[in-house]
């Protein structure tokens, strides 16, 4: 009885661990705006990134924005102000 306890444990431990990680992951890939800058994202609509579908932009060179769509192609500039 003990081993089915303490294999329960573990078990949960490990899916505890298996969902922090996965919620973590996606939010440690945008990068943060330094003081000063400015981080811009363009989304194209494929991975040919020749036809942009939207946009979004924060940080300290003017007002930040959002718009169309964004998908899984794109590109990021960081801009100095």
């Amino acid at each position: 009885m003990h081993r089915m306890a303490r294999r329960a444990a573990l078990l949960t431990a490990a899916a505890c661990a298996l969902v922090t990680v996965t919620i973590t992951t996606p939010a440690a890939a945008i990068p943060p705006a330094g003081p000063n800058q400015s981080v811009t994202f363009t989304y194209f609509s494929d991975r040919a990134k020749t036809n942009e579908v939207g946009g979004w932009s924060y940080g300290s060179c003017g007002e930040p924005f959002q718009y169309g769509v964004k998908t899984a192609y794109y590109t990021v500039r960081i801009i100095n102000c």
